[in-house]
């Protein structure tokens, strides 16, 4: 996958076929859209494009309402390339970006530096000064210049419409399960294994404590997780929170891998939220803690035994 930090690095390209948007998370709304690129592409001889924008506009325009990116813009660019995308151009979005109106962003840009023959976005797509572009402007400047346009219509999974802001929310109430069902996998977060306080080892239940740059990290609480590093996946139980037993004070991710024992520290690692199980407690005593942690190891393989079934 070729990526572009500018239009104006870019070179020709065979029959492009875009689509524009932020895609944080890649939800399954997301990839309906990037199947019909890649649908057209393959019909016309052409180049699958994603076009995204850096820093997410929602962080100017809207600071208040942009509460944490689900992926971060690494890990997006790995998804996107997996997806079969061919070309990603990642648009500063500036003030000359912000003050371009629709018309010039579709005659300067999409057509004067891309040369797109297709164009298909989502139902909500705006684009130019503020927000003055919508699926109807570009329907009418597609027909204009002889272009091919589509749109994918709201996704909706069991009453819920599938979007960005919706599987944020969903993450910071806890709601992993859900969060994971609209994002098409399980909802995951990336970091490396840091030294600890040791507690762990003490209660029975070693535990490695993540580092990791994510913005959004799901509720306080305890969740049926899977830890996978070196290429291989591992059922686990996963903490967040401050350690309330202990009067902890700052929020830690600890995860327990269950009927593992190895040196974990300085790998990478990636934590997979399949269920909350509960909310964080504080316990009266150690004793109650050590047994509470072994209910929430029985619920774990319970779980995946029935995942396996």
């Amino acid at each position: 996958m070729k990526i572009f930090y500018s239009v104006n690095e870019m070179y020709k390209f065979q029959n492009p076929v875009l689509t524009i948007g932020n895609y944080d998370g890649i939800h399954i709304g997301h990839r309906q859209i990037i199947k019909k690129v890649l649908d057209l592409a393959k019909k016309i001889k052409g180049t699958t494009m994603l076009m995204t924008f850096e820093p997410h506009p929602l962080s100017i325009l809207k600071p208040e309402k942009l509460i944490g990116r689900i992926t971060p813009f690494h890990v997006k660019k790995r998804i996107i390339e997996e997806t079969g995308i061919e070309v990603v151009i990642v648009m500063n979005f500036n003030e000359e970006l912000r003050q371009m109106s629709p018309e010039d962003f579709f005659n300067k840009i999409l057509i004067g530096k891309i040369g797109i023959k297709g164009l298909i976005v989502g139902y909500d797509f705006k684009f130019g000064k503020g927000g003055a572009g919508n699926i109807h402007t570009l329907k009418t400047l597609c027909e204009s210049a002889g272009i091919y346009f589509d749109f994918v219509d709201a996704i909706t999974f069991e009453g819920d419409k599938v979007g960005s802001n919706r599987i944020r929310k969903l993450l910071i109430e806890g709601n992993v399960y859900r969060a994971s069902k609209l994002l098409g996998n399980w909802y995951s977060i990336e970091g490396r294994v840091i030294k600890g306080e040791g507690r762990g080892n003490k209660l029975g239940f070693p535990t490695i404590n993540i580092e990791t740059g994510y913005e959004i990290i799901p509720k306080e609480g305890v969740y049926i997780t899977e830890v996978e590093f070196d290429s291989k996946r591992y059922p686990s139980v996963t903490n967040i929170g401050f350690n309330p037993t202990f009067e902890g004070k700052h929020l830690s991710i600890e995860t327990y891998i269950i009927d593992f024992q190895g040196d974990m520290y300085g790998k990478d690692v990636i934590i997979y939220f399949h269920e909350r199980i509960r909310a964080e407690i504080k316990f009266n005593d150690v004793e109650d803690l050590k047994r509470q942690i072994q209910i929430d190891v029985n619920s774990a393989k319970l779980y995946f035994q029935d995942l396996v079934l």
